[in-house]
């Protein structure tokens, strides 16, 4: 069970996504900040498990009632899909690390 007392949103990270945030950790790592870079992932992940919510509208999805949206957790931005009725979140845009002058 989630923290609000209902069901966690499944969360699916295309195999694109989960191969850039490898190379990401290896560019935040050289630039001095790979501990932030973790921990952003893993905040990350937790909050799309029980609030997904937590991220800018981008756009309405067709067929399916759901949202884009752009979710930020300094060094790290992702795009993903909310389906609510499903209750799943899928991250397949490429994520993106954020310059140093966004963590400082």
């Amino acid at each position: 069970m989630s923290e609000a007392g209902t069901a966690p949103y499944r969360v699916s990270y295309s195999n694109w996504v989960r191969e850039r945030l490898l190379e990401l950790a290896d560019e935040a790592r050289r630039r001095g900040d790979g501990p932030l870079f973790v921990a952003a992932v893993e905040e990350f992940h937790r909050r799309l498990c029980i609030y997904p919510q937590f991220g800018d509208p981008l756009l309405d999805l067709h067929g399916h009632p759901g949202q884009v949206r752009l979710g930020v957790v300094p060094p790290l931005a992702m795009r993903y899909a909310v389906l609510e009725e499903q209750r799943l979140v899928f991250v397949g845009a490429p994520p993106v690390l954020l310059g140093k002058q966004f963590t400082e």
